[in-house]
């Protein structure tokens, strides 16, 4: 019922909004290395790592073969087999993206094509295969363009929330059954984002919730309270609009600032932590679960010191309502 009346308001606002079912919930994990896909036994041993750990949703990046108007996915057969295979274990898979500037306006028509690359891709794949959609990570601030600050980091937001509402129309024409969704910082729904876009003034983080199905939020920390607070203004958001969010936990070495990672602490920390983000999920629908950046770290965190979770099965720990 809940998601029937959300699909007729955002009809009445001429928003469109894909029809598929909403987001896997529970654990999912970013992949970024091709080599973590492009072997059987490198597919094997990823979909293992998952089962081993409760993950139930995998963002993998994706190259482009070549540009221009009809550019093809790299290793396009390899990431078919590894959806059908973490299908076999009830893992779903999204196409992941992403290039600070791949939302400036001269790059529009570029990513859009890119875009209809993975749409016809998902074209291919067997009805049943649970390949959900398309996630972009797209970090305009480590752009020249966004640290000048004023009109130039103004017209950089806008055309990140244009591209949103053009991949959106194109994925409603044709795959409604695909939703889109954004990686984003918890800090873009600070006052200083505040901006009008198509007559409407809000926070920018506001601006993407709206032009999306959902949004991960990169809330580096290694405390599950500090990792609430601080996407709490886009969990509020997204239960106003009725939409989820994703927090986030990173596992990356950050050699500048080691206190958001949990790449030195030892995995009873990560593991305590983990079950208290997806407990608070279970409570707040406005939570759909929690993301793992990312896998290349964690396998070798986890390689080198095996975790052990409470309550022993892994698996049970995971939110599995999809």
């Amino acid at each position: 019922m809940r998601f029937r009346i959300f699909y007729f308001l955002m009809a009445a606002l001429a928003i469109p909004m894909s029809l598929h079912a909403e987001p896997t919930n529970g654990l999912g994990m970013w992949v970024w290395s091709n080599s973590a896909f492009s072997t059987q036994d490198a597919r094997q041993k990823l979909v293992k790592f998952c089962v081993d750990h409760g993950i139930i949703h995998l963002d993998v990046h994706i190259k482009m073969s070549s540009k221009g108007k009809n550019p093809t996915l790299k290793d396009a057969e390899a990431f078919k087999d590894l959806i059908l295979l973490a299908g076999q274990h009830k893992i779903t898979t999204a196409a992941l993206r992403g290039d600070p500037r791949m939302f400036f306006s001269e790059k529009h028509e570029q990513t859009l094509h890119e875009l209809q690359a993975i749409i016809d891709f998902s074209k291919t794949l067997p009805v049943d295969a649970l390949f959900k959609g398309i996630k972009y990570d797209v970090e305009p601030y480590l752009t020249k363009e966004w640290k000048e600050k004023g009109t130039t980091r103004e017209t950089v937001m806008r055309d990140y929330l244009v591209f949103l509402r053009k991949a959106r129309l194109v994925l409603h024409d044709q795959a409604p059954f695909l939703w889109h969704a954004v990686d984003t910082p918890f800090w873009w729904d600070n006052d200083e984002f505040i901006l009008e876009f198509e007559g409407t003034r809000k926070r920018f983080s506001e601006h993407v919730q709206d032009l999306t199905d959902f949004i991960a939020i990169m809330s580096y920390r290694r405390c599950a309270k500090d990792i609430l607070a601080s996407v709490d203004g886009e969990r509020r958001y997204a239960k106003r609009i009725q939409k989820t969010i994703f927090p986030s936990l990173e596992t990356v070495e950050l050699k500048q600032d080691p206190q958001l990672s949990f790449w030195d602490a030892p995995p009873e920390e990560f593991w305590k932590v983990v079950p208290q983000l997806l407990e608070a999920a279970k409570e707040d629908p406005a939570i759909g679960g929690v993301m793992l950046h990312c896998y290349r770290s964690l396998f070798e965190k986890f390689r080198k010191n095996p975790p052990t979770m409470r309550g022993g099965s892994r698996r049970s720990t995971a939110t599995l309502d999809f």
